[in-house]
């Protein structure tokens, strides 16, 4: 489903979502490489739902059971905006955001407009098109990409996306 071309269509996409944003955890993550992480943390906001699904993936509650809540962009601005205050966060990590990217970067947009500067991490699994790409480079500071195979059969059987390896090269 492109979220540019079907506006506010309820109806979910591959990725299982609908045009609703839908976010499994917005706070302070650790996970991250250490220049990423820091010691407050990466101001990380993990978006539900996933373009590819790849049989051993970690965040699996989040991107195939749904794990999330339901959110308008205020609420989100809101909670955002908490989380960066009181953990001091190194920056705002957008953990697959490219079935929400629009709401993704409105979000970025807003955070910047209202003085919030810190570096945009858009962490991403590599299977995103070459104009998605372009349209990041406004918003991300950071690309924290996963290359996750050069061999389609291998994404195919892994990932359902036989495409991944022409894709994300």
């Amino acid at each position: 489903m492109n979220r540019l071309m079907e506006g506010r269509s309820a109806h979910s996409g591959y990725c299982k979502e609908s045009h609703q944003i839908r976010v499994a955890y917005v706070g302070p993550h650790f996970g991250e490489e250490p220049p990423i992480s820091g010691q407050n943390g990466s101001g990380t906001i993990f978006f539900t739902g996933c373009s590819l699904q790849c049989a051993y993936c970690q965040n699996y509650q989040i991107s195939r059971d749904g794990l999330g809540r339901v959110m308008d962009m205020d609420g989100l601005f809101r909670v955002v905006t908490e989380m960066i205050e009181e953990s001091q966060a190194h920056n705002i990590n957008l953990v697959t955001p490219d079935h929400f990217f629009p709401h993704a970067f409105q979000l970025v947009s807003i955070l910047r407009r209202n003085g919030f500067n810190l570096p945009v991490v858009y962490n991403l699994s590599g299977y995103q098109s070459l104009a998605m790409l372009r349209i990041a480079e406004e918003y991300a500071d950071i690309y924290l990409a996963d290359f996750k195979y050069a061999d389609p059969t291998l994404s195919m059987r892994l990932s359902k996306c036989k495409d991944y390896p022409e894709v994300a090269l």
